[in-house]
C-alpha cells in the first residue's frame, strides 16, 4: 500500500483524506483543499468539497465554533480544552470557496456550482457577517456565542500566537494570511459565477489588504487582535502570494518582501519565523521549523511573481522530501517537533516539485 493510500478514506459516499499519521486520522479542510491544489487534482478536489458541503455548519455551537454557512476545519472533530476542533478554522470556508472555484476551472463542470448554490450563499453570507467596517475579516468566537476556542489561534498556525500571554489570541483578531485566502475564494468563485456584486465584495477586500503593510518591517504583519499589531516577519508574507494575483501587490513592496525574507532562509527552504522571534517561544511546532507544503506553496506564489530567488530557496526542501513524507522539517537536532509520515500535503508537495521542476 503507497503512502497516499494509507491517508484515502471513504466518508458519508466521498473518498476525501486523512491529514496525517500518526496523529491526525481525520479529515482536514485546509489540508485536502491545498493538497489538491498542489497535485492539481480535479476529482480530489471535487470530492473534498462536495464533502465539506455535507457538513457545512447549519448552527452556531460554543462548543465546536460552528456558524451558518462556515465550513469545518477537521471531520470528526476532537475534544480540546473542555471545547471540540471541529469549526475552529477561520480560513477554512474562504480556502473551500477558492477551491470549489479551482474545481471548475480545471474541470469545466459547472453543474457543480447549482449542486452546492446554497452552501456557497451560506458561505459568502458567513463571510459578509466576519468582514469588518474596513472590509478585514475577522475571527472572534463571539460569533458563534462562545468566549474562547479549543485552540488557541484558527489560521493554520493554530499551536500558539507570538507575543500574547499563553499564546491565546485577544480576540476578535485579523490573521493576515486568513484574510487574503479568502479575499481569494470570494473573488475566485465570484468569477466563475459572474457575479458583479461578490466581485464587488472582493475588490473592497482587497484594498483594505494594504492597512495590514508594515512599511518598516517590509513585509505584512502577521496578525492584529484586541492587544494591537503583530509587527514580526513570518512566512505568511510568502505563502499569501499562491492566493494573490499580479497587480495585487505593487512592485516596491514585492521589492521589499524579497529582500526582508532572506531572514527566513534555511538550508531546507523558509523558516515559518524569523530566528529571532522564533527564539522567545517555548513551542517549535510553528516557529522554528520548515514545512514542505509551505514550499510548494510558496514556489507557487513566486513563479506566479517573478521571483526566481525566492522559489529556488524553495527548492532546497526536495531532497528531503523524497524519501519522507514527514510533518515538519527541523532544521537544527534540539528541535522537538511533533510530525507525522506520512502526512497528505508533504505528498502534495512532493508531487508539485516533481511536476514543476522536471
Amino acid at each position: 500500500m503507497s503512502e497516499i493510500d494509507n491517508l484515502r478514506k471513504k466518508r458519508d459516499g466521498y473518498t476525501v483524506f486523512d491529514a496525517g499519521l500518526p496523529r491526525f486520522p481525520r479529515n482536514f479542510t485546509r489540508d485536502g483543499i491545498l493538497a489538491a491544489l498542489l497535485f492539481e487534482d480535479a476529482v480530489m478536489m471535487r470530492d473534498q468539497v462536495r464533502f465539506c458541503a455535507l457538513h457545512q455548519g447549519q448552527k452556531p455551537n460554543p462548543i465546536s465554533g460552528e456558524e451558518i454557512g462556515k465550513i469545518f476545519h477537521e471531520f470528526p472533530g476532537f475534544p480540546l480544552r473542555a471545547r471540540n476542533t471541529q469549526f475552529n478554522g477561520c480560513d477554512t470556508t474562504g480556502l473551500w470557496l477558492y477551491g470549489l472555484a479551482k474545481y471548475v476551472e480545471w474541470s469545466g463542470d459547472k453543474s457543480i456550482l447549482d449542486e452546492l448554490k446554497t452552501a456557497v450563499s451560506q458561505a459568502i453570507t458567513y463571510t459578509q457577517t466576519h468582514l469588518r467596517e474596513d472590509y478585514l475579516f475577522e475571527e472572534s468566537p463571539s460569533y458563534c456565542g462562545a468566549d474562547r476556542f479549543a485552540l488557541k489561534v484558527t489560521y493554520w498556525k493554530d499551536s500558539v500566537l507570538y507575543g500574547r500571554p499563553n499564546g491565546e489570541t485577544a480576540w476578535p483578531a485579523v490573521f493576515t494570511l486568513a484574510h487574503v485566502q479568502t479575499l481569494a475564494g470570494v473573488r475566485a468563485i465570484g468569477q466563475v459565477l459572474n457575479s458583479t456584486v461578490i466581485l464587488e465584495l472582493a475588490s473592497k477586500m482587497h484594498q483594505a489588504l494594504d492597512s495590514l503593510w508594515d512599511d518598516s518591517l517590509g513585509c505584512y504583519i502577521s496578525a492584529m487582535d484586541r492587544l494591537g499589531r503583530m509587527p514580526i516577519l513570518t512566512s505568511d508574507t510568502l505563502h499569501m502570494l499562491a492566493y494573490l494575483q499580479p497587480g495585487d501587490i505593487s512592485s516596491n513592496q514585492l521589492a521589499k518582501i524579497a529582500e526582508t525574507v532572506t531572514n527566513l532562509e534555511s538550508e531546507l527552504g523558509y523558516l515559518v519565523m524569523s530566528g529571532h522571534d522564533a527564539a522567545s517561544l517555548q513551542y517549535d511546532y510553528h516557529a522554528k521549523t520548515v514545512w514542505p507544503f509551505e514550499q510548494g506553496l510558496i514556489h507557487l506564489g513566486a513563479v506566479k511573481f517573478g521571483l526566481p530567488h525566492i522559489a529556488k530557496i524553495c527548492e532546497r526542501v526536495v531532497p528531503h522530501i523524497q524519501t519522507s513524507a514527514s510533518e515538519t522539517l527541523a532544521v537544527s537536532n534540539d528541535l522537538n517537533s511533533p510530525s507525522c509520515d506520512p502526512q497528505l500535503w508533504t505528498l502534495a508537495a512532493r508531487s508539485y516539485f516533481s511536476k514543476n521542476l522536471s
